[in-house]
């Protein structure tokens, strides 16, 4: 019988079964007064805890006695007490026996009832279950009572926990995770649109990015993909960039795993060294040509590339590369295509700064070297300390337990040429060099021009086989072969790997260190070519981004400096007067830029000069290239750098007499050389002329003003005079006088007048008085100092 039954069962039911309850029943605990305070006590606290509860009969009894009692139900409504209590009313003792049931705690509340029943001797109509429990003992242990209350509390407590947990996880807000905003963002933005894509007015922009560290700039300022994209991160954005598409493009293809199984190709060994250390002289004895004595300045201008039957009966393709500083760029590409560098040093000048670049060079493109310790037929020849000198950077010769060959040679006599060509070939054994001989054709450019017959380049076939014909693409321009020369000149048919030849069929000249790439078709070579040109074009803006920038910076702290002095002459007594803390320098305008155009004979001339010439210069004057080709200088270049006031750089190249007289009639100098260091040295010099000459002052008298006086000059008019005294120095009508008040200059110019004793004098010197009438200036006050100067000018260099 569930508990909600039994309690609802009307008094009748309970009356047809009267319990049979002992009157002499006792508590125990009834005479221990320890109990009975206890007792009463928690009676007490249980009435005031208990204060609202409802209570209902379900059944009444008659003790032995014959007195009659009533069992009524007591439910709790206090929020923290669910429990039923079961209390007697009318019985003796039955506040004990209702503190004896209170103290049970049975494992379920139908047990509690049904025991309190038999204990009073109640019988209800259903008794299934009860009387399996008969003759169970009324009282319990109160130790085990003790350890099953613990332990179903334990489990009691557990289960609101985990019903609490439940709850608290139903109801606890959902909080959605913050959604990233993307934005795509082009190679170049200027602040205002960047803002208008953050969604952000530009009042609120400009401090945020000032915070982050952008100074000198305004809305109209040009941030590039990179520093645009760190400040959309700043404000919580996703930041994508255009990525290049690969599929716009010719892309080399992988060499394979197994290249053992590929035929041999020429090895190809690069000559570097430094300046005049007979690289050209070493090339010169191999191929049995005069190539040192057609050089200019016996310098090397651009790359020769060539082939040479060696006596074992194998070819090797040299490179020849300039060893003086302008062509750096030029010799770093001839490191990254060659096996083998040739490290020419001379015997009598050591190690010197090329042969250091070329060392690093050949080391970033993990080259074996070659040391060729040149001209030791010569008296002064150290090889033993040019071997010590290179031990110092890093390359250990085989003389000095390291695994870098040395050969002594003389490139005059021919001295050791047999070993240093044994030496090649041992190094050649050892690399191996194998390439496929089919397939699409790579190469390198390695130098380009322009002829009569069109533009020509001189490539390095890397693989496969070049043709007639065949459709090539080198950085933004290709070509369809029309003819293939080799070194000599010689029309040739065809090129395979590790072959120098000349190309003919251009649409526009390549540039020197140009990856060369075969096209399926024309239409695919034009595509890529005008893809490329656009990324060219990106990174052609991004420096004129910097420019503009800086030009903008520039064109701002002029326009501060300006008004910072107009202010300054506002605020003086005269509007004269210039405040020491502005130097004279920065009145003037700031950088200045000389414009030049540049040709040379081929495209690594073009740009060693261009490398040469722009580093040149400093904060106040630059050179500026205007624009760049190859070939001969034109009446378009003559157009553009009179249009510019410019002058024009001819390197290496036959000028026009008809281009002479057209310069010169519209005032355009043309600097024509062969030789890059004087071409340096005459562009140094047109930038020099633009320097503000360095002014130094000289103080060479001095007088202080003791009285003023009026004197009468022509038309009865009177003018102050100032009468001084001259403390130091002489004072000369002729020179530049300034008067000082408080330390500050309070004017600078010249004397109208200096007299002595009522007559004109030319100077003054010290221990005398004079009167001096100052030009156009009459605001000068007794205790002024009077200082008479001289200034020197003289020319600056860079």
């Amino acid at each position: 019988m569930k508990v909600q039954e039994k309690f609802n069962r009307p008094p009748e039911a309970v009356k047809a079964q009267p319990a049979q309850v002992s009157s002499d029943w006792r508590d125990p605990f009834e005479d221990d007064p320890a109990y009975a305070n206890i007792e009463t006590a928690r009676r007490s606290n249980h009435r005031q805890s208990n204060s609202v509860s409802a209570a209902a009969d379900i059944g009444v009894g008659r003790g032995t006695d014959g007195s009659q009692f009533t069992i009524r139900r007591h439910q709790s409504q206090h929020p923290r007490d669910a429990e039923t209590e079961l209390k007697i009313h009318g019985l003796a003792n039955v506040a004990d026996t209702n503190a004896d049931a209170r103290r049970r705690k049975p494992r379920r509340r139908e047990y509690e009832e049904e025991d309190d029943e038999e204990g009073l001797g109640i019988t209800s109509k259903k008794t299934k279950g009860r009387e399996k429990a008969k003759g169970r003992s009324t009282r319990r242990d109160e130790d085990d009572e003790d350890d099953e209350g613990y332990e179903k509390a334990e489990r009691h407590r557990q289960r609101k926990a985990e019903r609490q947990k439940g709850l608290d996880k139903a109801l606890r807000p959902r909080v959605k995770a913050p959604k990233v905003r993307s934005i795509q963002l082009p190679e170049f933005i200027n602040v205002n649109h960047l803002a208008q894509e953050l969604g952000l007015r530009l009042e609120d922009f400009m401090p945020k990015l000032r915070d982050l560290g952008f100074t000198d700039i305004n809305n109209d300022h040009v941030l590039n993909a990179e520093n645009a994209g760190l400040v959309a991160m700043e404000f919580g954005f996703e930041v994508t960039h255009e990525t290049r598409d690969e599929s716009k493009d010719i892309l080399a293809l992988p060499l394979p795993d197994d290249m053992s199984s590929l035929p041999q190709r020429p090895p190809v060994v690069t000559i570097m060294g430094h300046v005049d250390h007979g690289k050209t002289t070493l090339l010169d004895f191999l191929r049995k040509s005069s190539i040192a004595a057609s050089e200019h300045g016996g310098i090397t201008q651009h790359i020769g590339a060539f082939r040479v039957p060696m006596s074992s009966g194998k070819t090797i393709t040299f490179l020849d590369t300039p060893g003086h500083a302008a062509f750096l760029a030029m010799r770093q590409r001839g490191a990254n295509v060659t096996d083998i560098v040739i490290l020419v040093v001379a015997a009598d000048d050591s190690v010197m700064p090329q042969t250091i670049e070329a060392i690093k060079h050949a080391r970033a493109a993990n080259v074996p070297m070659i040391v060729a310790v040149n001209k030791v037929d010569k008296e002064d020849a150290r090889p033993e300390m040019v071997k010590q000198d290179l031990a110092r950077h890093g390359v250990e010769v085989e003389d000095f337990g390291g695994d870098t060959q040395a050969v002594a040679v003389s490139g005059k006599t021919g001295l050791g040429m047999k070993e240093l060509e044994e030496a090649i070939a041992a190094q050649t054994e050892l690399l191996d060099p194998r390439a496929p001989s089919d397939g699409p054709v790579e190469g390198w450019v390695l130098e380009a021009a322009t002829k009569k017959a069109g533009k020509v380049a001189t490539v390095l076939i890397r693989r496969g086989t070049l043709r007639l014909g065949d459709i090539i693409v080198a950085g933004t321009t290709f070509a369809r072969v029309r003819s293939l020369r080799d070194e000599a000149g010689v029309l040739i048919t065809e090129a395979g790997p590790g072959v120098p030849v000349e190309v003919e069929g251009w649409k526009g000249p390549p540039g020197a260190g140009d990856e060369l790439l075969q096209a399926p078709h024309e239409q695919k070579a034009a595509a890529v070519a005008d893809y490329r040109q656009a990324i060219a074009d990106q990174v052609g803006l991004a420096k004129d981004v910097e420019a503009i920038n800086e030009a903008r910076k520039l064109e701002q702290e002029k326009r501060e400096r300006e008004e910072a002095l107009a202010k300054a002459q506002a605020e003086s007594k005269d509007g004269d007067a210039v405040p020491e803390e502005i130097p004279v320098q920065e009145k003037e305008s700031g950088l200045k830029e000389i414009f030049f155009v540049v040709k040379a004979d081929v495209a690594g001339s073009v740009e060693a000069v261009i490398n040469s010439i722009s580093h040149l210069g400093n904060n106040e004057v630059r050179p500026h290239i205007l624009r760049s080709g190859v070939g001969a200088v034109s009446e378009f270049d003559i157009d553009h750098a009179a249009a510019a006031n410019g002058h024009i750089i001819s390197f290496n190249t036959l000028v026009e007499p008809r281009m002479l007289m057209q310069a010169e009639k519209v005032g355009v100098e043309i600097i024509d050389h062969s030789i890059i260091y004087r071409l340096v040295e005459d562009v140094t010099t047109k930038l020099e002329e633009q320097l503000a000459p360095l002014v130094t002052q000289r103080v060479v008298g001095e007088a202080e003003i003791s009285q003023q006086f009026m004197i009468t000059v022509k038309g009865r008019q009177k003018i102050p005079i100032a009468g001084c005294k001259v403390r130091n120095g002489v004072v000369n009508r002729n020179g530049k006088i300034r008067v000082l008040r408080l330390g500050h200059v309070v004017w600078d110019g010249s004397l109208h007048s200096l007299k002595n004793a009522k007559k004109d004098v030319m100077e003054t010197r010290k221990g005398t008085e004079c009167g001096m009438g100052f030009e156009g200036w009459t605001d000068f006050e007794v205790g002024d100092q009077v200082q008479c100067y001289e200034e020197h000018s003289e020319k600056r260099t860079l």
